[in-house]
Parts: C-alpha cells; structure tokens; sequence
C-alpha cells in the first residue's frame, strides 16, 4: 500500500508522540526491567524459560524499533513534502 507523504507524515508525528509519551516510556521500562529480573533469575538448566525471555526481549526491541522507524520515515516524508512544495513554487515562478 502506496501512502502519501502527508500521510507518512502525520504516522511519524503520531509514533514520535507515542515514544515521547511518559505512559508508553514507563510501560516499556517496566516490561524491560522485569525481562532483565527473568534474565537473572532464570535457571540455566532451563533452556525453554530462557528461550521465551530471550524472544520477549526481542519482541520488545522490535516494537520501538518499529515505532521509531515510523519516526523516521515521517520525517523523510517531510523532507520530501517541502522539495516538492519548493519545486510547485519554481514552476510557478517559471511561467
């Protein structure tokens, strides 16, 4: 699915308030904190409980590395926005 920069924009604008957000911040430190309190605590006889540990820490990441991708996406998006608002006013100013 083709998205406009506009709307690329706006996402990006909406994951960099979600990442900036106090709430998701403390949330995602919480689950963070509790994965390392699993880390610690797990036994090495159990590889299971320690695969599962290291699978939720990698979800983890992965959530705000997405969320932070869509932050940059947004502002490559308006990068492009204002080239093209730059290049419609030389057109203009051409004719």
């Amino acid at each position: 699915m083709t998205q406009t920069p506009e709307h690329r924009k706006l996402r990006g604008q909406d994951a960099r308030a979600l990442l900036e957000n106090p709430l998701f911040k403390e949330a995602f430190d919480a689950v963070d904190e509790y994965l390392n309190q699993a880390t610690l605590s797990c036994s090495p006889d159990d590889p299971v409980k320690a695969q599962r540990i290291i699978i939720s820490k990698q979800l983890l990441q992965a959530v705000k590395r997405e969320v932070t991708r869509k932050v940059e996406d947004g502002e490559v998006a308006d990068i492009q926005i204002k080239e093209l608002e730059k290049a419609r006013g030389l057109r203009r100013f051409i004719r």
